[in-house]
């Protein structure tokens, strides 16, 4: 829970080329830009982490809010057999334009959105059913917090509800704090100093902003900040001030740190055709992971394995395990730049 956007990818060649494009556009007063690929698809965290958790094999079950346009959308753009009895409907349409371009030798998006039901959903909008699968659940995710006009407060309302009616993990990703770094406080102090959260799953700028929340500081550690091992300095930080699990996700390598263990990983080499979705994809992995009880390390691979096969997809589509496990079979190539950076703490 607690997000579904509808996402409008348009697919771009090089940023600078996409900038021209735009700026020829508007100095002539208007007009239409031809010939970029466009694609509508599922969208949000939490659909696209339960899409991919599907196609592994699992029975993820969504709660999420939107509009009854939204929910028949939804039901159009996903597996039909993924559980939407949980989709509440008096809500608004949340949406995404997603600009997916080259800048600076990587593929990246740029996303604009509109927050919709994802910005004004709270604990008050569970029902017994809602809370009846909660109960029932091994792992209860909150993601995309970012665009929650009060995330503090649905972290802590949602994770004390987990923790008084099971013994599930809880599993939060915050999402790109950059436009609302306000937000981070109440999260830092309330939730993750609290010990609501079991894992806590980040990119390589999400666990800078929460590293330099919590009180780190370093010359290095900066917006623009691209050294892995600040990175990693930033996660084990987290992990060592919160208690949770800290799992990164970068596109030179992936890891696991808590108080008690470190195992960092390579990533994969692919040829990447889509980025927007690669952290829920690699989330999945991560979850199915857990789940499973394998050992850390296969915890790290099979989460850089699933996200390794969504970003390589042409058509966006997250993996089975079946191709999972042909694709580790294959002996797939690391990133070489991954190899080079990991060494030991």
């Amino acid at each position: 829970m607690p997000d579904f956007f509808l996402d409008h990818f348009i697919i771009g060649p090089s940023f600078s080329e996409f900038i021209e494009d735009v700026e020829r556009v508007a100095q002539q007063g208007g007009g239409n830009i031809i010939g970029r690929r466009h694609l509508i698809r599922r969208g949000g965290n939490s659909v696209n982490t339960a899409s991919a958790l599907l196609r592994l094999g699992l029975r993820p079950t969504l709660i999420v809010k939107t509009s009854p346009q939204g929910a028949e959308l939804l039901r159009a753009l996903v597996d039909p057999h993924l559980d939407l009895s949980h989709v509440h409907t008096d809500g608004l349409l949340s949406a995404t334009v997603s600009i997916e371009v080259d800048y600076n030798g990587r593929r990246t998006n740029i996303m604009v959105s509109d927050s919709g039901s994802a910005a004004d959903f709270s604990r008050e909008d569970l029902d017994e059913t809602d809370i009846e699968a909660i109960r029932a659940a091994p792992l209860v995710a909150l993601l995309c917090l970012n665009h929650n006009r009060d995330p503090a407060r649905l972290a802590r309302e949602i994770f004390s509800l987990v923790r008084d009616v099971s013994g599930a993990y809880t599993f939060m990703d915050i999402g790109d704090p950059s436009s609302r770094p306000e937000i981070l406080g109440p999260l830092v102090r309330e939730v993750l100093c609290e010990g609501f959260v079991d894992i806590l799953s980040v990119n390589e700028n999400e666990v800078k902003w929460i590293a330099r929340e919590l009180g780190l500081r370093g010359k290095e550690l900066t917006d623009k900040c691209e050294d892995p091992d600040e990175w990693l300095r930033c996660a084990r930080f987290v992990a060592q001030e919160t208690g949770s699990r800290v799992d990164l996700h970068t596109p030179f390598f992936s890891a696991t740190l808590s108080s008690e263990l470190e195992v960092v990983i390579p990533t994969f080499r692919v040829d990447v055709r889509v980025t927007c979705g690669a952290g829920d994809a690699w989330n999945a992995g991560d979850i199915f992971g857990t789940l499973l009880g394998i050992s850390p390390d296969q915890r790290v691979v099979l989460a850089n394995a699933v996200g390794a096969l969504y970003v390589s997809s042409s058509e966006a589509e997250h993996p089975t395990l079946s191709d999972v496990e042909q694709f580790l079979r294959s002996n797939p190539s690391l990133t070489k730049l991954g190899n080079k950076l990991l060494k030991p703490p």
